[in-house]
């Protein structure tokens, strides 16, 4: 089982940014579709499509600028009907 280090999202600037609670698997492909990611700073969940970060030996990266999550609204998981299957990475 993996510990909650290994999901933590920095920023491009390297600072951590927020911590996955959450995969979105797609229910057809069963692959990752969406990370619900709490944000450090505000305590806000966002669904960030899984290409939005880069994923690297030294860690998880938000590939797109802070700015750009927020302009997507900060959706909140708990709001989103998607069509998956939800895993949680951590309580």
């Amino acid at each position: 089982m993996m510990g909650s280090d290994h999901w933590i999202v920095s920023n491009r600037a390297g600072e951590e940014w927020g911590l996955i609670r959450r995969l979105i698997l797609d229910s057809v492909t069963r692959q990752i579709s969406f990370a619900d990611v709490v944000v450090i700073q505000t305590g806000h969940v966002a669904r960030i499509p899984w290409d939005g970060f880069e994923i690297r030996p030294e860690g998880i990266t938000l590939s797109m600028s802070e700015a750009q999550v927020t302009a997507d609204g900060m959706r909140l998981s708990e709001s989103m009907a998607e069509e998956g299957v939800a895993m949680d990475v951590w309580p």
